[in-house]
């Protein structure tokens, strides 16, 4: 007996250098629970879109209608920042500079105090945007690998102001400009999930605020005797200021650097370059949406082919529309990282108003400085369509982050009712005498064709709720409109179509939660925003092709969805 206990403890003395050895030559690996560390330097890119304000104050009294000028944008860039983290703490510190190009462009009406003044046109355009700020997060969830932050700091703008003044008979007169770099300050809040030992996504708000900076209006001119052409005279500028801010989502990708590969790099974590898990398969989400949402939809209209001079107005229309739409939507994902996703819907407008603004001061026709007539009732139907395919450039469990390129179709059928004279009240002019309600006033109905190249994002935020992001720019867009005044006797001026082609932008973000494994239900919220900057028109039935300023639709809201995920080995 003593024989065995001797020789088992030989055996086991053996056994356990044998093991000292092995691990003295092969590390052990780190554990699987060990915390991740947000500290380093990173280096990223950035997709998104938003929109902005900018308020031109009216020196000359309270205005009728118009001076905040909405200025969606389609955004991209890069980032660059360090972290450090709180030894054994979840607290993290930060630093972070970045720069985003900008493709915006709005108008709208400013200066409109009097319809016996000849009011102005405040054009905005927006280049690009920077920002240099501190950010304090705080890590959580599996091993820390998630962060959620503030922001704030410095932000600057470039861009440009223009205030013209409206009206064929001003076309000589110059128009004012603000175009310095403008400085303010910016806030805002984030999430970011580390999806390897080097990449992490993130999704990201900002706001940005740019204060308020003094710009001269133009000269214009004002009717001395209301309706008597005769009496017009040219007014001089005055002193004013504008006020500008920014409201920005981003979705992002970091590289971090000086950390080692990570086990998921090394077995392929880029796409192309990973093997397919054995008994990986195809994946299928389909699922139904309902979407209640806002539009606006607007008409600069010149009548002039000279491009100098396309910023005087001699009418626009302005659409705000409220609408009710259900559709379907689908995902198909293959073992390659391939991916095919759309939807598909339509739906009703039920409710919003229209605004028909004329320039025609010394028309003998029409002896008005500027005509505003307000349309209470809009309603009419709305229709849309998405197909894109892309690739998941990253992707683990808990999160992904693809690119992909698309097309979008987008129609909108719109009928004002309706009509009374907002500008010129007390004097003889269009809808002097109101249209009673229920008369139908203008038709106004559109096609937009749009490709679209974009990013798509997720990741895990919560056991069992995912936060979704889908930026997409639109670098090719096309319209077709038509414009039907239904209560105009004029030979050949009564249908007005249009076309041309330009830019936009299209914001997804969804919250979503797993009830079951394939069953989940989420909300989310949609900006849609589209621009036509190279406009052709038949003028009133005229011939002769004309230049306008940009055609412009917005459409955003929020939406409940729920869908179903079938996985095909």
């Amino acid at each position: 007996m003593r024989k065995s206990i001797i020789g088992l403890s030989t055996a086991l003395a053996a056994s356990c250098g044998a093991a000292q050895a092995s691990d003295i030559a092969r590390p052990s690996p780190a554990p699987l629970n060990a915390a991740w560390n947000w500290t380093g330097f990173y280096l990223g890119a950035h997709l998104g879109a938003g929109y902005g304000t900018t308020k031109v104050d009216n020196p000359y009294g309270p205005s009728i209608y118009g001076d905040t000028v909405r200025v969606p944008k389609a955004l991209g860039g890069l980032q660059a920042g360090y972290n450090w983290q709180l030894p054994g703490s979840p607290l993290v510190l930060g630093v972070e500079v970045d720069a985003t190009a900008l493709d915006a462009d709005g108008t709208d009406t400013c200066l409109a105090y009097s319809g016996h003044f000849v009011s102005a046109n405040c054009r905005v355009r927006e280049h690009a945007i920077g920002t240099l700020t501190g950010r304090f997060g705080q890590a959580f969830g599996p091993q820390g690998r998630s962060l959620v932050y503030v922001k704030g700091g410095a932000a600057f703008l470039v861009g440009d102001l223009t205030i013209t003044t409206n009206a064929s008979d001003y076309l000589e007169q110059p128009a004012t400009n603000l175009n310095a770099t403008r400085w303010g300050w910016t806030v805002g809040a984030g999430i970011e999930h580390a999806l390897s030992s080097r990449w992490a996504v993130r999704a990201e708000y900002d706001y940005a605020n740019f204060g308020t900076r003094g710009i001269d209006s133009p000269g214009g001119g004002i009717l001395q005797i209301p309706g008597d052409i005769t009496s017009l005279q040219n007014t001089l500028g005055s002193p004013t200021s504008a006020r500008q801010d920014a409201h920005l989502v981003k979705l992002g990708l970091n590289y971090y650097f000086g950390r080692p590969a990570g086990a998921d790099e090394a077995v392929g974590f880029l796409p192309f370059t990973a093997p397919v898990p054995s008994g990986a398969g195809w994946q299928v989400d389909v699922g139904a949406r309902y979407w209640y949402s806002h539009g606006r939809y607007q008409n600069d209209l010149t009548l002039n082919t000279i491009t100098a001079q396309q910023n005087h107005l001699v009418s626009r229309l302005t659409y705000e529309s409220e609408g009710h739409s259900g559709e379907v939507f689908w995902r198909i994902d293959s073992p390659r990282k391939l991916f095919v996703k759309g939807f598909a819907g339509g739906g009703g407008l039920v409710a919003g108003k229209m605004n028909d603004e004329d320039w025609f001061p010394t028309n003998p026709d029409f002896a008005a400085a500027y005509s505003n007539t307000s349309h209470a009732k809009v309603t009419g139907t709305i229709a849309y369509a998405t197909l894109d395919a892309g690739i998941d450039l990253v992707s683990h469990a808990s999160g992904k982050l693809g690119i992909f390129a698309g097309y979008n179709f987008y129609r909108d059928r719109k009928d004002s009712f309706g009509c009374e004279q907002i500008a010129l009240v007390g004097f003889a002019s269009p809808c002097s005498v109101a249209f009673p309600p229920n008369q139908i006033a203008i038709t106004q109905n559109e096609d937009w064709h749009s490709l679209r190249i974009g990013a798509n994002g997720s990741l895990t935020v919560a056991p069992g709720a995912k936060l979704s992001l889908d930026a997409a720019y639109l670098p090719y867009t096309h319209i077709s409109a038509l414009d039907i005044h239904h209560n105009r006797t004029d030979v050949g001026v009564k249908d007005s179509p249009a076309w041309g082609v330009g830019q936009g932008v299209q914001l997804e973000a969804i919250l979503s939660y797993d009830v079951t494994p394939n069953f989940n239900v989420g909300v989310g919220g949609r900006y849609w925003a589209m621009w036509a900057t190279d406009v052709e028109t038949a003028g009133f039935g005229s011939p002769v092709p004309t230049q306008l300023l940009p055609i412009r639709v917005e459409r955003y809201g929020s939406f409940l969805q729920a869908s179903y995920k079938f996985d095909v080995k």
